[in-house]
């Protein structure tokens, strides 16, 4: 069932909050999530409330305040999703992440809404007003799979969700250069180096690259089971020989900080530990945060938009541009599956069939003074 409103709110129009504190009104534009502040006249303050509602939910209003006591709610019904849904299907950390955070977005937006009372107008409006093109199509991914498990459930009659229509995410982050590549270390702190020159060598993405640790070394190899696509494709479970280069950089990272992780930093704060497997451990988010420091510091690219800026990410397809220019596979060193490759038959096991390949990019134009 929905959840009451609150004594001071419960004879106001929607959208519509009085804060016994101010004495003061203020209303919510649930399309932009924007509050709003309406005074402290009661009356003004509801006629406004309900002109506005009039004009921009589709006149819903009148009907969802009452509906609102009898029909299960979006928000509700997002705890059900996570309770109920999410836990099924397995999520890797990352994607769940991802889920609550856009299932958070929806719940600001529409939370208090009977689920059968959100227009096709409303949630078109929620997702132009999402700056990001690649937000706002995960954005509308979950909340189609929202209505649709709403619609398995007879909750709702059908799923308007699906009417919208999909961002395009052309991308238009350029590639790193040489120059830019090799300015940016010379501002960079030396573990920062460290997953540069990684990055350059062995062509990981950064949560594996993060993922990294001393102890997968084993007779003249690191083994590396990618992160994304490990359950997937068998072309993700690399053997990768230490070869004269990939050693350099392995003893690069070996300092005076104890840790099981090729790159890792000593934390300035104790809070800094927190979940995580070990407090010198570092997250994506921090390494992409010092990488743009680091790339802003340098003043590499003066002509490139905010947009354009390329991130650590790239820096893994200029390093398999130059495995292909050099002559070698680049596709078997990224752990990309060739498109007729069948899903992982070792699926399941507890083995498989690993993919050896050999780090030996000279990459001493980026690392040399």
């Amino acid at each position: 069932m929905a959840r009451p409103r609150k004594k001071n709110n419960r004879e106001l129009p929607l959208n519509l909050y009085y804060n016994k504190d101010t004495k003061a009104y203020r209303y919510k534009d649930t399309i932009k999530n924007k509050w709003h502040h309406f005074g402290f006249d009661r009356q003004k303050a509801i006629k406004s409330a309900q002109f506005l509602n009039a004009k921009l939910m589709v006149n819903t209003d009148l009907i969802a305040a009452v509906m609102a006591d009898h029909t299960l709610t979006v928000s509700s019904f997002i705890e059900e999703y996570k309770e109920k849904v999410m836990p099924g299907r397995h999520l890797k950390k990352s994607t769940e992440e991802n889920y609550l955070i856009r299932l958070k977005q929806i719940d600001n937006a529409f939370g208090r809404l009977p689920l059968n009372m959100v227009s096709l107008k409303q949630i078109s409006d929620f997702l132009s007003a999402i700056d990001s093109n690649r937000a706002s199509n995960q954005a509308r991914a979950r909340i189609i799979d929202l209505f649709n498990q709403a619609a398995a459930r007879g909750l709702v009659e059908n799923n308007v969700a699906e009417k919208t229509l999909k961002r395009n995410e052309r991308k238009v982050r350029k590639r790193h250069t040489k120059e830019g590549i090799k300015a940016i270390r010379e501002h960079a702190p030396m573990w920062l180096k460290n997953a540069i020159d990684l990055a350059l060598l062995i062509s990981q993405r950064r949560c594996d690259l993060l993922n990294l640790r001393f102890d997968g070394i084993k007779d003249g190899y690191m083994y590396v089971i990618q992160q994304k696509t490990s359950d997937q494709t068998d072309a993700s479970w690399l053997k990768m020989e230490i070869t004269p280069a990939f050693q350099k950089v392995i003893d690069q990272c070996r300092d005076e900080v104890e840790s099981p992780f090729l790159i890792h930093r000593q934390p300035d704060r104790k809070r800094d530990c927190e979940n995580k497997e070990h407090p010198t451990q570092i997250t994506g988010h921090y390494l992409s945060t010092e990488f743009k420091k680091a790339r802003d510091a340098a003043q590499c690219y003066p002509n490139y938009t905010a947009k354009e800026m390329p991130g650590l990410h790239e820096i893994r397809g200029t390093s398999l541009k130059m495995y292909q220019l050099a002559g070698k596979d680049a596709q078997k060193i990224a752990g990309h599956a060739s498109p007729d490759m069948t899903l992982n038959y070792l699926k399941g096991h507890e083995f498989a069939e690993w993919v050896e390949v050999s780090p030996d990019l000279d990459i001493s134009e980026f690392t040399d003074d």
